[in-house]
């Protein structure tokens, strides 16, 4: 089977999870960041479905006609039901304003200091408040226009506007009124909320807070996880190769093996594999010399031997040399088996696994086996452990 080598780093690899991590994140962020706002504008307008409901049950119940005069009154009566609300207004079936709590100064804005800035020509004769009132005009024969087009396009869900003016946030829900199952007209119910940009703000900066922390987090986490681990492992892939390559001068592991962690007991059990294996090969080679040395001389005797024997018609010397013969044979098969011997013992060692033996068992055993033994019953010899 082929191993293929990746060649990105783990550096890199911790790096990219790290960045889709924070991609995912980032978008369920992005949606939850979205979804703030219209969920706590969604409370308000549930809140303001609740008041209109209630006032209808009230103009209802008060038999109260859907006109200016009378809704002034039941404004003025009905205070309670328009607590904590910038503004409530009235409109007929047609989208004209009949009813505004404004005029009823509700508002808490009344007494308040104007920024409006006005412009007036010298040379024309209007006066600074029929300039305000031209201005007032405007703006309320805008809105009407637009109230008129919401109405146009009003279902039976309640239409809910969201308004920034004058650095205020204003949630206003528009819906009809119905009483005996017919729409008199149409309420329009505005509440300032500047808590929500400051909620939605809030939990913009908690989360951009938490990913810079994370981010630094995961940051230092790198630089430690590139010093302290994956460079050392990358010194001793070189130190590998090195060996591999035979070549000393490259790949030193010294500054390892003083390492109390666990890089440094790689080093060290790599360090202790690598001289045990080159031990191995040099005893291999020392004994690869000897054999060679030893079998050199019987085959030598072998050779003249089998020479002289060629030429030898003395059945005795004949004899001799046969002898000799034999002799060496022997020895060059003792010489072979002795050293196949070494290397299955080699190859042993190489395979034996070490595991606990309990010495009390040991001993027993050892014990029985000598007691149990003929030539110490014979010779009536007995071991006995003494504790």
């Amino acid at each position: 089977m082929k191993l293929v080598r990746s060649s990105s780093s783990i550096l890199r690899k911790f790096l990219i999870f790290n960045f889709f991590i924070f991609l995912v994140l980032g978008l369920f962020t992005f949606f939850y960041l979205q979804a703030i706002q219209p969920n706590l504008v969604k409370q308000h307008t549930e809140k303001h479905t609740v008041i209109i409901g209630n006032t209808s049950n009230h103009i209802e119940r008060l038999k109260i006609n859907f006109e200016e005069k009378s809704l002034k009154n039941f404004l003025l009566s009905t205070r309670f039901l328009f607590q904590n609300l910038e503004r409530v207004q009235f409109y007929n079936g047609d989208g004209r304003l009949i009813g505004d709590s404004n005029v009823l100064d509700l508002d808490q804005n009344v007494f308040s200091k104007s920024d409006i800035i006005l412009e007036e020509n010298i040379n024309e004769k209007f006066s600074p408040q029929d300039s305000e009132l031209k201005n007032e005009k405007l703006v309320k024969k805008k809105e009407n226009e637009n109230i008129k087009n919401l109405i146009k396009k009003k279902n039976d869900d309640p239409i809910v506007l969201q308004i920034e003016e004058n650095n205020n946030f204003y949630v206003k829900t528009l819906d009809d009124v119905t009483v005996n199952s017919q729409v008199l007209g149409y309420i329009m119910v505005t509440e300032q909320a500047n808590e929500i940009l400051t909620a939605v703000e809030e939990r913009r900066n908690f989360i951009l807070r938490t990913v810079f922390a994370i981010g630094i987090a995961v940051f230092i986490f790198s630089i430690f996880l590139n010093r302290y681990i994956l460079k050392p492992i990358a010194g001793l892939v070189r130190y590998t190769e090195s060996i591999q390559a035979k070549d000393e001068s490259f790949g030193k592991i010294e500054k390892f093996l003083y390492r109390s962690d666990e890089l440094g007991l790689l080093s060290r059990s790599l360090n202790n594999m690598t001289k045990d294996l080159q031990k191995r090969t040099r005893r291999a080679e020392n004994s690869s010399a000897d054999l060679a040395h030893e079998i050199r001389n019987p085959l030598a005797s072998l050779k003249g031997a089998s020479e002289l024997l060629e030429t030898t018609s003395d059945q005795s010397d004949r004899k001799k040399l046969i002898e000799i013969l034999s002799h060496d044979v022997s020895r060059i098969d003792r010489l072979i088996t002795d050293y196949s011997q070494m290397l299955k013992d080699e190859a042993s060692l190489s395979r034996e696994k070490m595991k606990t033996l309990n010495l009390e068992d040991l001993i027993k055993n050892i014990v029985e086996e000598f007691n149990n033994n003929s030539a110490a019953i014979e010779k009536n010899i007995k071991f006995k452990i003494i504790r």
